[in-house]
């Protein structure tokens, strides 16, 4: 992988990166026209005490597929500009961190995270978007924030969920995924349960650490970077081993474990684009 990186340029990064985006559009936007995502978004909103929308699921599906169309064609204004817009909805469920029960309690509540771990993720997919929008806009100011915002979200998700792992709770949460994949399961066959969430979560905040080293240490950088991408791609094999579709309306569609793995695309777009544009010691 490090030989791939190595000769990564800024625009294969975006290439890759708006096929990955659309992907991950592609396949939650055909779950927002089910029932069970309407019931998803309506419980969202009595959460918060706003009236029922039993249109808005199959509404943000139409967005997401109109998002799709403006990744085939970026260099049009109007697609930059439905990038523009889809980064900014993307920050919604970021707010849902403090508007909805997503802490664990049994932990002490926050920073213990539940079903938050989903929602941190939109950082990074909203800076992707961010990016993808500003390069093709040739808005240099926005397109160097963009690259920030990626490294933050990347950063955001490895941490918190990193240090998840050192918990009982997340132990018992990630066996059934990590035992079905023949890319994981090994890992039980030398660590007990809790101790094999342990080492997961200390790749993981390694591979933190390398990033972190970036200003220092090009190579750390790189294999930092290398590091969190084979975690994101890697974890697409659950799609499979889970498995993460159901076909109750006659053709496949992912579940909400599914979405919440499909997310992990956009973040190794972000790994990609960081790569491309790193500085060389």
């Amino acid at each position: 992988m490090l030989t791939s990186f190595k000769s990564l340029s800024v625009a294969s990064s975006v290439t890759i990166s708006r096929c990955l985006l659309a992907s991950f559009l592609l396949l939650t936007a055909i779950t927002r026209f089910s029932a069970a995502d309407s019931q998803y978004f309506t419980k969202q909103l009595l959460e918060i005490d706003l009236p029922s929308m039993p249109w808005l699921a199959a509404g943000l599906g139409i967005l997401q597929l109109v998002v799709v169309v403006a990744l085939m064609m970026p260099s049009q204004r109007w697609s930059q500009i439905m990038l523009y817009v889809y980064a900014a909805l993307a920050t919604v469920p970021l707010f849902m961190l403090v508007t909805h029960p997503v802490w664990i309690d049994a932990l002490g509540g926050f920073p213990a995270i539940g079903a938050g771990q989903g929602l941190i993720k939109y950082l990074g997919i909203s800076a992707v978007s961010l990016y993808l929008a500003s390069y093709y806009a040739n808005h240099t100011l926005v397109n160097k924030v963009a690259v920030k915002l990626v490294l933050a979200g990347i950063l955001l998700v490895m941490v918190w969920i990193g240090l998840m792992k050192f918990t009982q709770i997340e132990a018992d949460g990630i066996e059934g995924l990590m035992s079905t994949s023949p890319l994981f399961s090994w890992i039980y066959s030398l660590f007990s349960v809790l101790h094999g969430s342990y080492f997961i979560g200390v790749v993981e905040l390694l591979a933190v650490m390398g990033i972190l080293l970036g200003r220092w240490s090009n190579k750390a950088y790189v294999i930092g970077l290398g590091m969190a991408a084979l975690t994101f791609a890697a974890t697409q094999t659950f799609i499979i081993t889970l498995p993460a579709v159901e076909t109750s309306l006659g053709f496949p569609v992912l579940t909400g474990s599914g979405q919440f793995i499909v997310k992990d695309l956009v973040l190794l777009a972000g790994c990609l684009i960081l790569f491309a544009q790193r500085k060389p010691n």
